[in-house]
């Protein structure tokens, strides 16, 4: 936190040396999505949405630069069927298809690249990214194991990072909140003409913190580069290099019982709880065109990821024969890895054809450590004053390898019929090594394991006219048990083998009324099998087992609708209206919750948007927040009520010089971003109240 000033001033030396000569650039893309939007995720080759057989959304750059978000879930919650809460300081979890869920059901790409390896899965991975980096998001809704392999089973979230500039252009921003948050935003991208090619660059980053606010233990501050690199080496030769750096500290406040909740929601318990994340991605992707039917591209990457934490929801109470025994013990936790990868990939096109092939091998060396603490707590106020170490529970190395095939056939059956058919094939192999004896505490013997999983998908996309599409798409996905579900503390590891899903959707994309109503409806159904739950046994220990079935199924939505020329009124819709069922669930001998509903899991949430452009500089836009109610424990006996939020934005832009404005939580509705139950006890995780955002841009070259 001390170094903040520092950082800020380094940066904004970097960047604004980095340009010196500024010119006009192309203006500002159509933020509306057609049916002729280029999207990569789904095939990993760029494709018209109209020949796309899947559930897919982009946000484009207009659309980013508009909202100026704080955090990528004011972005992606603007499409149909994602919800991201905010859990403060850019930590979060996420529903597509899925519950508000920890678990590993998620894939986040940075230009296609996973910016985590399998088997390290982190629910708060997008802190990991640089927002100020991305030119687009695209949204995958459903298994895409077919293309991208585990893990990829609600969705799959790509963000596309920013290309250089074709003339000299440079941004500097500023913005800061009522509640603490100050951010520094600068960017300088050109592209320079030289005898060996055109080579581009662009540099983009912020630096942010969070002092005091509402809450308690609860600053942060992180840093956050993207540094791009083009190159084009010939007219048919093209290579990019990116590096991406994001650096975050974050106070953990943790949550509240049901009175603090309701009373003071901006009390915490904690005093010393913490997570600490250096996150550095290194990729070179090498594309070449053979002829107008032949391209291929090969892709090198690095990760190198540290999280070092002491995290509230590892403090607990100690229970003795079912009894509380007055005293309170935590973790603090260490992990690290380094990936070191390659993807190949070859695109042949013939009269009536495109087939897709690539291959991918990655290494991942991964340690982790955990020691116990004994943890101090004031009795009167609930204050958990500090803690002293004690032992090292858990040294442990695991190297994990992927390697995988896959291939992917779009047919032009008809002259408006596409057919779309693919499948992957992963072998994945955990090498696992403990540096403590083991033990029921500090974990298994040595050992090494592999997982084999095949990944199919059928789909087909049907242009009934040219602003009218009917898709649908079968997919099958998978996700291999976590490293942390395999060697946890056990001295016989867990027989665990992969859960598999099983989807089907249906959509309709339309342009109706001279395009001025545009949309999109999604039916799918979603089931998993083999999923790891955590069995209680008798003698009243715990054991992950694939003893898990669930049912997912709904609706989403999403429309735009022009209502007037004037003024440039428009009014856009998102949401979801879905239920989310344990099929087969017991966690027990005597507990059995099959048939209920999964905690966590909304039956409806969706977002509603009035824009208004009274003049051109000017748009002003009041957003509706949705999230229905939804149980918080197994047995369906706790429920949250939901809430709706409202957000007001202005924004007005002159020539180069930009000023915007937010109120979020508008009307200052108390509500909870998340909730849990454990013990007989609820808790929650407090929203922000009522908060003013200003912020001050200035675009150089535009």
């Amino acid at each position: 936190m001390q170094t903040l000033p520092f950082r800020l001033s380094l940066l904004a030396t970097a960047c604004l040396s980095a340009t010196t000569t500024f010119a006009d650039t192309t203006t500002t893309p159509p933020e509306t999505q057609s049916l002729a939007t280029i999207v990569v995720t789904a095939s990993r080759e760029g494709e018209s949405l109209s020949h796309t057989p899947a559930a897919i959304s982009k946000v484009d750059q207009a659309q980013i630069e508009k909202l100026h978000p704080t955090f990528i879930g004011q972005v992606v919650n603007k499409t149909p069927g994602v919800l991201m809460n905010d859990l403060g300081n850019e930590q979060h979890m996420m529903s597509i298809r899925q519950p508000i869920t920890t678990a590993a059901v998620y894939q986040y790409l940075e230009d296609g690249i996973s910016i985590r390896p399998v088997g390290v899965f982190n629910h708060n991975a997008l802190y990991e990214m640089n927002m100020a980096g991305i030119s687009s998001i695209e949204v995958l809704r459903g298994p895409a194991s077919s293309v991208y392999g585990s893990n990829a089973i609600g969705g799959t979230i790509n963000f596309l990072t920013q290309a250089p500039s074709l003339s000299p252009t440079a941004d500097l921003g500023i913005r800061f909140s009522s509640e603490g948050y100050r951010r520094l935003d600068l960017a300088a991208s050109n592209t320079f003409n030289s005898a060996v090619g055109d080579q581009g660059l662009r540099l983009s980053g912020y630096v942010s913190d969070r002092g005091d606010s509402w809450q308690d233990h609860a600053e942060s501050d992180k840093q956050s580069f993207t540094l791009r690199h083009d190159w084009q080496i010939s007219d048919t030769t093209q290579l990019k290099n990116i590096i991406s750096y994001n650096h975050l500290y974050a106070d953990m406040t943790g949550s509240l019982n049901a009175q603090d909740f309701s009373q003071r929601s901006g009390y915490s318990y904690q005093t010393f709880t913490y997570r600490e994340v250096d996150s550095t991605r290194v990729s070179s992707q090498l594309s070449h065109a053979w002829n107008d039917q032949q391209q291929s591209q090969i892709t090198l990457y690095y990760r190198d990821n540290t999280t070092e934490q002491n995290p509230s929801y590892n403090i607990r109470t100690d229970v003795k024969n079912g009894v509380p025994t007055g005293t309170y013990t935590g973790q603090t936790t260490y992990n690290s890895f380094h990936s070191y990868g390659l993807n190949a990939q070859h695109v042949a096109n013939f009269d009536q054809m495109k087939l897709i092939v690539g291959a991918m091998a990655e290494l991942t060396p991964n340690e982790a450590r955990t020691n116990d603490i004994q943890v101090f707590r004031d009795p009167s106020t609930r204050i958990y004053t500090g803690y002293q170490q004690r032992k090292l529970l858990r040294d442990y190395d695991v190297d994990v390898s992927n390697q995988a095939l896959y291939s992917q056939a779009n047919w032009q059956a008809l002259h408006n019929l596409n057919l779309v058919a693919g499948a992957r094939y992963d072998w994945i192999k955990y090498d696992y090594h403990n540096h403590l004896t083991p033990s029921n505490v500090t974990g298994a013997p040595d050992e090494s394991r592999s997982f084999h999983k095949a990944s199919p998908q059928l789909g087909f996309i049907w242009n009934i006219t040219p602003t009218l599409d009917f898709y649908s798409n079968w997919s099958q996905g998978f996700v291999p048990p976590e490293v942390s579900s395999l060697y946890g503390a056990n001295l016989v590891t867990p027989n665990l083998t992969e859960a598999t899903f099983n989807n089907v959707d249906a959509g309709l994309r339309f342009q109706l009324l001279d395009d001025r109503l545009d949309g999109e409806i999604t039916l799918y159904r979603l089931t998993g099998e083999d999923e790891v739950i955590s069995y209680t046994k008798p003698d009243n220990t715990r054991e992950p087992r694939n003893a898990g079935k669930t049912l997912h199924e709904g609706i989403e939505i999403s429309g735009s609708w022009k209502i007037s020329d004037a003024y440039q009124q428009r009014l856009k819709l998102s949401g979801s209206l879905a239920r989310h069922e344990y099929r087969e669930f017991q966690p027990s001998s005597i507990l059995d919750y099959s048939g209920n509903s999964m905690p966590s899991s909304p039956k409806s949430f969706g977002a509603l948007e009035y824009q208004i452009q009274p003049i051109p500089a000017l748009l002003l836009s009041a957003q509706g927040v949705y999230v229905g109610s939804y149980w918080m424990n197994d047995a369906n006996t706790v429920k949250y009520s939901g809430h709706t939020p409202l957000n007001l934005r202005a924004n007005y832009r002159h020539k180069a010089y930009e000023i915007y404005g937010q109120v979020l939580n508008a009307t200052d509705v108390h509500y909870a971003e998340s909730t849990s139950f454990s013990n007989n006890q609820a808790s929650y995780t407090p929203a922000a109240p009522r908060t003013y955002l200003l912020g001050l841009q200035y675009h150089f070259g535009k």
